[in-house]
Order: C-alpha cells, then sequence, then structure tokens
C-alpha cells in the first residue's frame, strides 16, 4: 500500500485502471484485493490517514449542505473499488454486483 495526500489520489486513480481506497490497516481492503485478484485483475491499492479520510467526509458533508448535491461520491471512498475513474463501492457493492464484475472488469481492460 502507498499513503496518500488528496493530489496524489487523484493521480492514482486516474491512471489506473483497478483501484483499492482503503483506510491504513483496513482489513477489508485486503479482502477486496484477494477478491479482485482471484477475477484476475490486479488492483492498485491506496491507503489514506484517519486524517484524511475524515477531511474528505467532512468535505462531501459540506458541498452536500452548502449545494444540495447527494451524487458525490466522497463518503463513500473509504473503503472502495474504483474502476477506469468510476466509483464502484466498496466490498459489500461488490458482492451486490458479484454478475456483472467480470464483464465490467473486461469491458474496462482490467483483464
Amino acid at each position: 500500500m502507498v499513503a496518500m495526500d488528496e493530489e496524489g489520489l487523484r493521480r492514482i486513480v486516474e491512471g489506473n485502471v483497478v483501484v483499492i481506497l482503503g483506510r491504513r490497516g483496513c482489513c477489508m481492503s485486503y479482502v477486496t484485493q484477494r477478491l479482485l485478484q482471484g477475477l484476475k485483475a490486479n488492483p492498485t491499492m491506496c491507503e489514506v490517514s484517519e486524517g484524511f479520510a475524515v477531511k474528505m467526509r467532512l468535505r462531501h458533508k459540506i458541498g452536500k449542505i452548502l449545494h444540495g448535491d447527494d451524487n458525490t461520491s466522497v463518503a463513500l471512498l473509504f473503503q472502495a473499488v474504483v474502476i477506469r475513474g468510476k466509483l464502484v463501492g466498496g466490498f459489500d457493492q461488490l458482492i451486490h454486483i458479484s454478475n456483472e464484475l467480470l464483464p465490467i472488469l473486461k469491458i474496462s481492460g482490467a483483464l
């Protein structure tokens, strides 16, 4: 895992097909990594500090209050999977879309 700041996180997400974002030491990030590796995808894992996660959640809440923006996904960032820049969700969401995950990974070029 690589420790991230906001700009570094953006560059990693934009520069990789499959990215797992998680808090430092999050066991679910590793579970998600094993799931994706089992499907032959090679995810890039990024870890963020607790302070960074709190800052991003606060920014989400402020944006939601000021702009009424319910579409932002920042609150879901940690632990989450991003495929070709699109936030898919956390491990629980991957399980819900398990039938669609392989086609999504093939279309994205991860397989």
